[in-house]
């Protein structure tokens, strides 16, 4: 298996609308052994993208879905590096004043906070994010 540019996740067509079609997101061995896979995703809830494509899809197709490289990265450093940094800060702005035991509750409701950031920010730009139907499996056995 070579690196390309783009990470292609395989996705299932599950409705077809007019010019688009709904794409359930099929969870990968790599979703399944990775510690931080509630993160990504609700455990219980599917991920579903509504996507436009010239292909004649119907429902119960395979296909690839293709996510840019910089909403890739970017979404990944708010992820997992934001709330470490509003960690850290809280903590080290709250130490400057304060003792050693209410830093540390700072700091960690600073990470908090950080959640709910990341929530909003989820909700404006999450639907923004570049995903393309790559085009049909080819092999359906893994």
């Amino acid at each position: 298996m070579h690196e390309t540019e783009e990470r292609e996740d395989t996705g299932t067509v599950v409705a077809v609308l007019d010019g688009a079609y709904r794409i359930e997101l099929i969870r990968g061995g790599g979703c399944k052994s990775c510690t931080m896979r509630g993160m990504c995703f609700a455990k219980s809830t599917p991920a579903v993208f509504e996507l436009k494509s010239e292909l004649p899809l119907k429902v119960g197709d395979r296909v690839q879905l293709v996510v840019a490289p910089g909403d890739r990265i970017l979404s990944s450093v708010l992820i997992f590096l934001m709330p470490i940094v509003f960690l850290f800060a809280g903590f080290l702005i709250a130490s400057r004043f304060l003792a050693e035991l209410p830093s540390i509750i700072i700091a960690f409701t600073a990470m908090g906070s950080s959640f709910l950031i990341l929530r909003l920010v989820d909700r404006r730009i999450g639907d923004k994010l570049k995903v393309q139907i790559g085009g049909l499996c080819e092999d359906t056995t893994e």
